[in-house]
């Protein structure tokens, strides 16, 4: 069971200092058997390591722990179908839904996958090692904060991991991606397609390019097409070299992460020397299917439905704006869309029974319906999923919030 520990850091009191050795103080905690949720706090950002007789049981951080969840659910679901879209939103809102969320939820949602036998031990392991991972490559990278081990609720240990063994894995990970050049900083770095450049691609790779380079990040896309990531960085490279491919910075609040440097390794890390291969090989390899997703979009503001066109403006979306929910309704039993973005707020049939009225439909069981509100509105989450509501967005959205939301329920 994990229990509470302050025999560490001056027995839980929090430990305010202007320098980070993160390196140093995990190895502190492995070697002294510490037990307890390591905390570092850094401007406005925290970062969880739960500990357990000096092994590593889980680890969070509260930049995006939702989309990290998912990504790391949706890689494991390549290898165990019953884990589809349905299922992993519900075991994600198990946690980002409970009365007093705290990270440890994440972990416990996990346990229920296995006590449900939906996934092995082995899957569960493999799943809570590679997001220990994940959130230790930006831990590794923290200059200055503060910290402290504190107690955490008693929940039952399913695998510990040898902190020493993660932390030389996670470093060997950052070396590759070093590796690639001075231009890669960050997984979350988003490539775009330049179509002006003067490459030797068909039209076809062109399109194909163009439609999946629109604002996912280098991670995100390596979920999507079922690809490694660094290799699917590398097949950029060439791209990335004769400016057909822009990389741009990583979007908010994925900027807030700490970029990659040798600052982790005396020695310089050398650039790579191996051929990249074809010029986007990875992309032209991949088996994610080329297909039109019909999206229909409800709200009575054309200039909200014109942006959300704007955002969508690409081969492998149709998009369908519609502002009057009565004929809404019966567009939707005769266009059968693969997702739904709906305006809260309409006159006539609001959002909540709109959605509740659709869901009634056998046909529409499991399309994704994604309920939107403005800035200064309110959505009643308990009602909404009351109603069969997916998920929410808050407008103004941007062209990557809303993307994310279309990887997340659609590709």
């Amino acid at each position: 069971m994990m229990t509470s520990d302050r025999g560490f850091s001056g027995g839980g009191t929090p430990q305010f200092t202007e320098t980070l050795q993160p390196e140093r103080l995990l190895q502190q905690l492995s070697t002294s058997g510490g037990t307890g949720c390591f905390r570092v706090s850094v401007q406005g950002q925290q970062w969880f390591l739960y500990f357990d007789q000096g092994s590593i049981v889980y680890a969070t951080h509260t930049i995006e722990p939702g989309d990290r969840f998912e990504r790391h659910l949706r890689q494991l679901s390549q290898s165990v179908p019953a884990l589809d879209r349905e299922l992993r939103a519900q075991v994600r809102q198990q946690w980002e839904q409970a009365n007093t969320p705290t990270p440890i939820y994440e972990y416990e949602s996990l346990r229920w996958l296995l006590t449900q036998d939906i996934i092995t031990p082995e899957h569960f392991s493999r799943l809570v090692e590679g997001l220990i991972v994940e959130v230790l490559e930006s831990f590794l990278y923290l200059k200055s904060g503060h910290h402290q081990l504190v107690p955490y609720v008693e929940v039952p240990i399913v695998s510990r991991f040898d902190a020493t063994r993660l932390i030389q894995q996670c470093k060997s990970r950052i070396q590759q991606w070093l590796s690639l050049g001075h231009k890669i900083v960050s997984p979350f770095q988003r490539p775009y397609f330049f179509s002006g450049a003067q490459v030797n691609l068909t039209p076809e790779q062109q399109q194909r390019l163009g439609s999946m380079l629109r604002g996912f990040s280098f991670r995100h896309l390596a979920v999507l097409m079922n690809q490694n990531e660094i290799a699917l960085v590398r097949s950029l490279l060439p791209l990335i070299d004769k400016g057909a491919v822009v990389v741009r910075e990583p979007q908010h609040p994925f900027d807030l992460l700490p970029s990659f440097d040798a600052s982790l390794w005396q020695e310089t890390t050398p650039t790579v020397t191996e051929e990249s291969g074809d010029l986007g090989s990875g992309f032209f390899t991949s088996k994610v299917p080329n297909r039109t997703y019909r999206i229909i979009c409800i709200d009575d503001s054309p200039t909200m439905l014109n942006e959300i066109k704007r955002f969508l403006a690409d081969d492998a979306f149709e998009v369908i704006a519609l502002n009057d929910s009565v004929k809404a309704l019966m567009e939707v039993m005769r266009l059968n869309p693969d997702l739904i973005l709906l305006d809260v707020g309409m006159p006539n049939i609001d959002g909540y029974k709109f959605c509740k009225v659709i869901r009634n439909h056998e046909r529409f069981k499991s399309v994704p319906i994604i309920m939107v509100t403005g800035n200064t509105g309110l959505i009643d989450r308990a009602k909404a999923r009351l109603v069969g509501a997916t998920d929410y967005m808050t407008k103004p959205f941007t062209q990557a919030e809303l993307l994310k939301m279309v990887f997340q329920y659609l590709t």
